[in-house]
């Protein structure tokens, strides 16, 4: 498992992704405490909001995405 890269994020076309024996991760390995929970309850909120027909409310748009680690 690897959650840190350099560059991170890595570029679209980094061969870590095609590898069978690599899972690459969002950088959470020092998170503390209570964030992990926040974290899953945002995303529970998100997945009921879509399956009641709504927007979501954190939208992620592919310009976020250049951004975002």
């Amino acid at each position: 498992m690897i959650d840190v890269t350099d560059p991170d994020p890595l570029p679209a076309g980094s061969p870590l992704y095609d590898l069978p024996n690599v899972l690459l991760t969002p950088h959470v390995a020092g998170s503390l405490g209570g964030e992990l929970a926040r974290i899953a309850d945002l995303a529970v909120d998100e997945l009921a909001r879509y399956a009641r027909g709504l927007p979501f409310a954190h939208g992620v748009t592919a310009g976020d995405l250049a951004i975002s680690a």
